[in-house]
């Protein structure tokens, strides 16, 4: 029971306390760092609960019937440090808590991805059909007397521009529009705004989660916009946002110009610095802390039982 407490409490504790930390400003100075952050956050809390719920479920185990003894002897000292008074609340807890979270998840996870792929399949077909590809530009080209650009990631991904953007982009502009789309199908992009996206709509309300959705889209954002000013000048790249504000695009497309504020202008036209080296390598740490913290935390009545002796093979010693 202690175990799984613990487990709740970091739980708990990360999904409220979490976004304050990561919602901080040094995000944008290393958006890559943040979005991994987030990400592992999000894990974190995942994985705390689901275990939750296996540490609970342990003391059900029938050890002592038809098992052979040198394992009985590690079993009951595993479930040992588990075991609770109330042994049957435990049980019923610990299958709501996994069982409940995992089909909760998947249930919501495969009605995202069958509404993503079936529009993305209109999307491609209607592109298919109404715009023609621009081998100069490695993109389609869409009659639209709106300006937009976006890319459409998945198995037969592409960038598409219409013909407004194409008349109001000057040609470095179209160049840093281009190379922000492409970042984003490099770096599938659209994969970690879908998971953060799926994690809101199962368990709204979570701060976390609720913040992490418009968070993981950001930075996102931020990091294509970095990419496009890797391969064009970033006054280019601010000028062409500008040019692209309030564009409108399909919600299964990553819009050039999605979220395209003063903010990530002024980002552009004047960078921070970057962090220092121990912020990352304190940050990088913090990342694999919150997803390897819970895994250890329920892990350690197996190590506990490891280092009595009990779970040795017959002849096995320890060197």
């Amino acid at each position: 029971m202690t175990t799984a407490v613990g487990l709740l409490a970091f739980a708990a504790v990360m999904a409220v306390l979490a976004p304050r930390a990561l919602g901080a400003g040094w995000s944008a100075r290393s958006p890559r760092l943040a979005l991994a952050a987030w990400l592992a956050a999000s894990a974190g809390v995942l994985v705390s609960v689901v275990l939750a719920g296996l540490t609970l479920l342990v003391p059900a185990t029938a050890v002592s019937q038809g098992l052979a003894a040198i394992l009985d002897a590690c079993a009951m000292t595993i479930a040992g440090v588990y075991r609770s008074p109330g042994q049957l609340a435990a049980v019923l807890t610990g299958v709501a808590l996994t069982a409940g979270t995992l089909l909760r998840l998947g249930w919501v996870a495969v009605g995202d991805m069958r509404r993503t792929r079936r529009e993305r399949h209109r999307l491609h077909a209607a592109i298919a059909t109404g715009a023609r590809t621009e081998p100069s530009l490695g993109a389609a080209v869409l009659d639209s007397d709106r300006p937009a650009a976006f890319c459409l990631p998945g198995r037969r991904r592409s960038v598409v521009v219409t013909t407004a953007a194409l008349d109001a982009l000057t040609g470095d502009e179209l160049a840093a529009v281009l190379a922000h789309e492409r970042a984003h199908l490099r770096g599938r992009h659209h994969l970690a705004a879908g998971a953060v996206r799926t994690l809101e709509r199962a368990f709204p309300g979570v701060p976390l989660f609720t913040q992490g959705r418009a968070e993981v889209e950001r930075l996102v954002e931020l990091l294509a916009d970095d990419a496009a000013a890797r391969r064009v000048d970033r006054v280019e790249v601010a000028s062409a946002l500008v040019t692209l504000a309030g564009m409108r695009a399909p919600a299964a497309a990553l819009p050039a110009a999605q979220g395209a504020g003063a903010f990530r202008v002024t980002r552009l036209l004047r960078p921070g610095a970057p962090l220092g080296l121990l912020a990352r390598l304190s940050a990088g740490f913090a990342v694999v802390a919150v997803v390897t913290g819970p895994v250890a935390l329920a892990a350690w009545p197996l190590a506990d039982a490891v280092a009595s002796g009990l779970c040795l093979l017959p002849g096995a010693d320890w060197v």
